[in-house]
């Protein structure tokens, strides 16, 4: 099961770490964390780091770094590396990782037994979320389980001010996922313009083709979540963040988590994970280290766990959090069948696809998903 081998992974980890002793690092050295996200998030870093200061010796202060945004984190952070200037820890995700680790940003932590890049905090799916009020008003009856079926519910769903489904357009995230539901998905720089890549793209073009799905600043908003949450859409790409957003910011909506559909009858996702990295060639990077692992301990995952409905990567954090998030229980039933993003590692890949797909939806470009592919597959395809 992929959780349990992360889990083994992150054990070996911790009693590698455990033995770990600071040598040559300056007394009182200051660590920074980086990250991004919302004011949870923040919270989630501070309850990260409580006690850091008693339980590593060395370490005088621990100074945070908040990005405005993922794609803020991920331009600025090579430069910042290149500069000296970027923080000692970040937290990361596995979605665009291999980047940092192509440029050398990432330590390896092999010096520690194996060959890793980052210390796992969380690992849960991808999800997709339905406005229930919306989806009983009108006549629906089961969840769906393929792609077809979402895009016949998307036509129903779509009148009186809100669309069927919104899908972020400014990131690979949720057009992996459609790929991945029908077969297809991301294999490094190898197969991009596969035929189960070129379906997945098809169906997306298609639901905006014809208005059943809208991107967020066509609504007038910044992402997915917003969208969903101001109930302009009845259906959506989500993850486990999305508790502490409908927390937050709609409370009162009737929503619900479903595996993610798949264009096969199988579920579509990616397995989605948090994780604490060392920022290599640092002044302070042993030290660093063990902050980094201080993060993921067990109690700091299920402080997450509370806070923003991340699922734990350790098995013991697991009844913390299903006893805060009884509506993300379906998490259980697909985790097993979730995979990597496995991006193509240039920046430059992303970058072109998002273009493309903004075209498609904003400019009226008339590029089929297939020629869209095979222009990729040339470009930085093997």
């Amino acid at each position: 099961m992929v959780t349990k081998k992360i889990v083994s992974l992150f054990l070996a980890l911790l009693m590698a770490l455990g033995l770990c002793v600071t040598a040559g690092a300056e007394e009182g050295a200051t660590i920074t964390v980086g990250f991004w996200g919302s004011s949870g998030e923040d919270k989630a870093i501070d309850a990260a780091l409580e006690g850091v200061l008693e339980a590593i010796p060395g370490v005088k202060e621990v100074k945070k770094v908040q990005y405005p945004s993922a794609n803020d984190f991920y331009e600025k952070l090579p430069g910042q590396f290149v500069a000296g200037t970027a923080p000692d820890v970040v937290v990361a995700t596995n979605e665009r990782h291999l980047q940092l680790i192509d440029n050398g940003v990432l330590a390896p932590l092999d010096s520690y037994g194996f060959v890793q890049y980052g210390i796992p905090m969380t690992a849960a799916p991808a999800l997709f979320a339905i406005n229930v009020d919306l989806w009983n008003a009108a006549g629906l009856g089961d969840y769906p389980t393929t792609m077809e079926e979402v895009y016949e519910a998307a036509k129903t769903l779509t009148k009186d001010g809100v669309v069927g489904l919104c899908m972020h357009d400014g990131s690979l995230f949720a057009t992996t996922q459609y790929l991945n539901a029908f077969g297809g998905g991301w294999n490094g720089t190898h197969d991009i313009d596969r035929q189960e890549n070129i379906d997945g793209l098809d169906f997306v073009f298609k639901m905006f083709d014809e208005g059943v799905a809208a991107a967020p600043r066509t609504l007038g908003l910044g992402w997915d979540g917003e969208v969903f949450a101001a109930g302009k859409a009845a259906m959506t790409t989500a993850g486990t963040w999305y508790v502490n957003l409908m927390r937050e910011s709609a409370p009162d909506t009737n929503y619900v988590f479903i595996p993610f559909p798949g264009g096969n009858g199988k579920t579509g996702c990616t397995l989605h994970s948090y994780g604490a990295a060392v920022i290599a060639d640092g002044e302070n990077e042993d030290l660093a280290a063990q902050v980094a692992y201080y993060m993921a301990r067990q109690e700091s995952q299920e402080k997450r766990a509370e806070l923003m409905g991340d699922r734990p990567c350790m098995e013991a954090a697991l009844p913390v959090f299903q006893a805060a998030n009884p509506a993300l229980a379906v998490i259980d039933e697909y985790i097993a069948e979730a995979k990597g993003f496995n991006y193509p590692g240039d920046q430059a890949f992303t970058t072109d696809l998002v273009n493309a797909l903004q075209a498609h939806i904003h400019a009226g470009d008339t590029t089929s998903a297939a020629d869209v592919l095979k222009t990729l597959a040339a470009t930085y395809g093997k």
